[in-house]
């Protein structure tokens, strides 16, 4: 039999892409450490636990990285010229479109859009880093590229049905903020979880059969899967938490994640200065919406103070598909795709 081979060629570095894209994932656990160590503390998990625990994720984590998309958009001359009306009149419409539907009464089904979109959006990043590592390493056999899609896309599609299969008519948000998630029927969420056991079965045997033939193995891609599925598998599939809780060990990977890559951008076209800044910044912004978030769970009278920044986070989610498209942003795929850093 060949000896197996390997293709280990990194976005930036291994102890870097390491740290920021696969390793990163560990920040799930450590949110989930957080939350049930509180318990052993003696604080209400019902309540103070959640907040706590909220707060520091969407401060620290979440808010600030919504804010670095305005590296990208804004801070970018050429993107902003670019989408100049998106970045511009498009995010005033996202804004006004907020306050009208939570005038109208809609904030309910806002929130369950958001929810959905931000796991759409958060899927399809990781997707983004598997085809980055997939280009780097020439790994672009058709019947790779097939078991690869379909292995990640069913098993991330399974793990989210069967935690929205079963639902409670109202999904408890916080205190008395309900809102009214999709139920899908458990014959659809269990042929899912069938149809992505045989995807992996068949990927994992496409791995054997690469080394048996000497084919190299993609390792960057292989620890991606891993992290990004297991990830997903331990939010929908393995624990069962608050609604709040589950946001935070569903998205702090993807933040820490979108912190190293927007790091590695501004590094490239800015310099290491810049990077410092914005980070900076970006967790003050973080800190300030993240009070105010706190303040309208706690009192719902000071909700539509948040309503700008909630739409800016489904600005972030729809943008995102824009500003990294390398094949049509030719500054973009020259600073972030060539040598090492």
């Amino acid at each position: 039999m060949p000896q197996p081979r390997v293709a280990c060629r990194w976005l930036v570095s291994a102890r870097y892409d390491l740290t920021f894209f696969v390793l990163s994932c560990a920040v799930t656990w450590v949110f989930l450490g957080i939350y049930l160590g509180l318990g052993e503390l003696g604080v209400d998990l019902d309540a103070r636990g959640i907040l706590i625990t909220y707060f520091l994720f969407t401060a620290v984590f979440d808010h600030p990285h919504i804010f670095q998309t305005f590296s990208r958009t804004h801070a970018d001359r050429v993107e902003f010229k670019r989408h100049w009306g998106t970045h511009s009149f498009g995010l005033a419409l996202f804004i006004a479109t907020g306050f009208l539907l939570s005038a109208q009464g809609y904030e309910s089904q806002l929130i369950v859009f958001a929810a959905l979109f931000g796991t759409w959006h958060i899927v399809r990043q990781h997707w983004g880093f598997l085809r980055v590592y997939k280009a780097k390493n020439d790994d672009f056999e058709p019947v790779d590229n097939w078991l690869d899609g379909l292995t990640f896309y069913s098993g991330m599609a399974a793990f989210v049905l069967y935690d929205y299969s079963g639902n409670p008519p109202d999904t408890v948000i916080y205190g008395k903020l309900t809102a009214n998630f999709p139920n899908a029927p458990e014959w659809l969420g269990e042929a899912a979880w069938y149809f992505f056991l045989v995807c992996l079965v068949l990927f994992v045997g496409r791995q054997v059969h690469r080394i048996a033939t000497g084919r190299p193995i993609n390792i960057p891609k292989l620890l991606l899967m891993t992290a990004a599925m297991g990830t997903h598998g331990l939010v929908f599939f393995f624990t069962a938490t608050p609604f709040l809780i589950a946001e935070a060990l569903e998205t702090a990977y993807h933040n820490v994640q979108y912190q190293g890559w927007i790091a590695h951008y501004q590094r490239r076209r800015f310099g290491a200065r810049v990077v410092r800044k914005w980070l900076g910044v970006a967790l003050l912004y973080g800190f300030i919406v993240g009070a105010i978030e706190i303040a309208g769970l706690l009192d719902r009278t000071w909700s539509w103070l948040f309503t700008p920044f909630a739409m800016a986070v489904l600005y972030h989610y729809w943008v995102d598909g824009k500003i990294w498209r390398m094949s049509q942003a030719p500054e973009l795929r020259q600073a972030m795709l060539r040598g090492p850093t």
